[in-house]
Parts: C-alpha cells; structure tokens; sequence
C-alpha cells in the first residue's frame, strides 16, 4: 500500500476549489475582472478550505485585501485621468477646424469650427455647426482660417 500525503492532496483540494470558483465568479460578472464580491467569495473559500492543521497567515489575508483596494483605488484613478485627458483634448480643439465623419452616414464627412467642449459618461465630445460630435469622429483638424 502506498502513503498518500494528506497535507499535499488538503493543498491541491483547495487551489482547485478556488480556481473553480474564481472561474465561476468571472462567468456570473461576465468579464474577466473581479468585484469586491467575488474577492470577498473567493477569499472566504479559501478560508473554508484550508488545512486545519496548517491554517494561513491572517496577515495573508489583510495582504490580499490591501491589494485588492490599493488596486480598486489605481483603477478609479485611471478612469478619472482618462476623463481629464479627454476633456483637455475636447477643449484644445475650440476654435480649430475639423473634418469629422457624420454619424448619420459614415460614408459623409461634415467640416466646421469647434466652438465648444463637453464631457458625459460617453466620454468626450465637441460641438461644431451647433451639433455634438464624439472626439472619435473627428478625422483631422487644422488651425481656422484667418480674415485679413
């Protein structure tokens, strides 16, 4: 009879429970990033599923929160920079002319001056001949023509 190490088999018992539940908590958020609930489960299975004679580290626990909000908190930083470089960008374009294409008809350009700026939750935008146009449909843009 051979001797099977329980410890090893307790360890692979819980990284495939965990790996089955990550899996199955990014199936039901239906993308591949992670929630603070799915973290939350996640870290509760592997609580659950530990080997009793060899507990982890609560202090691995407090790590993996940590990183978890330290990452959370660098994401909505990141989404909050993108919106400022997209409003900066909207608003270096007043008073410039641009081709963009008509969202009506892609096979149509409209031409105009920008004479103002917005930002929504779609991102940035500007508004040429009284319409709104998202900054991706702008094809070039040049510097307005002067009257002497």
């Amino acid at each position: 009879m051979s001797n099977i190490n329980t410890s090893s088999a307790l360890i692979d018992i819980t990284n495939n429970t965990t790996r089955v539940q990550a899996e199955k908590a990014a199936k039901t958020t239906g993308s591949s990033e992670l929630g603070q609930d799915a973290f939350l489960q996640l870290l509760m299975a592997q609580m659950k599923n530990q080997d009793p004679l060899n507990p982890t580290d609560s202090s691995q626990f407090m790590s993996q929160q940590a990183q978890f909000t330290q990452i959370s908190e660098l994401q909505k930083l990141n989404k909050s920079l993108a919106s400022s470089n997209q409003i900066m960008q909207a608003s270096s374009l007043i008073g410039k002319n641009v081709n963009l294409i008509d969202p009506n008809n892609t096979e149509n350009t409209i031409s105009g001056t920008v004479s103002e700026a917005k930002i929504n939750p779609k991102g940035a935008s500007v508004i040429v001949n009284g319409n709104e146009y998202p900054l991706d449909n702008i094809l070039s843009v040049k510097e307005a023509d002067t009257v002497s």
